[in-house]
């Protein structure tokens, strides 16, 4: 293929499309750390102090709450966490729960999801491990 196509070996992949990746012997860590803190940064919650787990959300529905009125930036986040999902099982079931109410968010699915938000920061780092 070299000598098709000029080619440029960069070495051992380190980041590539907000995963970060890392080698050792036993074997591959994959996360999205920075992604997750620019997440964390674009929502404000920064500095805000971190939830310890997710508990099961409260039961979500449509109906017998204020509705959110920014439903593009429900939208943006709500999207933001589906990508950060594909490192982080532990808020896939959430995140789904949520993506639900697309059509018609609340405050109640806008809070939760600042919730899972508050949960990343506890745990920014956290990715997946395959062993060799």
């Amino acid at each position: 293929m070299n000598k098709a196509f000029k080619i440029k070996d960069l070495g051992d992949l380190r980041y590539f499309l907000g995963f970060e990746i890392a080698r050792s012997k036993k074997g591959i860590m994959m996360n999205q750390r920075k992604y997750a803190l620019e997440l964390l940064t674009d929502a404000s919650l920064l500095a805000c102090k971190p939830a310890t787990a997710l508990d099961n959300l409260v039961k979500l529905s449509s109906t017998g709450s204020v509705s959110f009125i920014d439903v593009h930036a429900y939208k943006r986040l709500i999207g933001r966490l589906m990508y950060l999902t594909n490192t982080r099982p532990d808020i896939t079931c959430s995140v789904q729960q949520l993506s639900q109410f697309f059509d018609k968010p609340t405050i109640v699915h806008y809070d939760a999801a600042i919730r899972i938000l508050k949960y990343i920061k506890g745990a920014s780092s956290l990715g997946l491990f395959f062993f060799f």
